[in-house]
């Protein structure tokens, strides 16, 4: 197998969340390493908090809410101000779908 065979495989699976907040149904994806890594470094910046900021979870939002049919996202990083400001109840409904649907990897002991 070559590099470009493995970078052409679909290895994000994505799952359907319904909003009524917004009237529709949503399609979210699990994240890329790089929007791991970003949200961890958010989530280290809390300073022994555990609650995540508005930004934080409309960060989340945006990262995985993605187009049905291409995959591709739906939000930008700037659409995050304005996604902050939406609801609570549909953004947290997008959150802790995400949350349930992408299972982080266990550390070994």
């Amino acid at each position: 197998m070559k590099a470009a065979d493995l970078l052409g495989i679909n290895d994000r699976p994505s799952t359907q969340v319904e909003v009524p907040e917004w009237g529709t149904t949503l399609t979210i994806r699990s994240m890329t390493l790089s929007d791991s890594i970003k949200l961890a470094d958010m989530a280290g910046a809390l300073n022994g908090s555990k609650m995540l900021k508005a930004e934080q979870i409309a960060s989340v939002v945006a990262w995985v809410v993605v187009d049905e049919e291409t995959g591709e996202r739906i939000f930008s990083d700037k659409d995050v101000p304005a996604l902050a400001q939406k609801s609570s109840e549909a953004l947290m409904r997008i959150y802790n779908a995400w949350a349930a649907f992408n299972k982080p990897v266990a550390k070994k002991k």
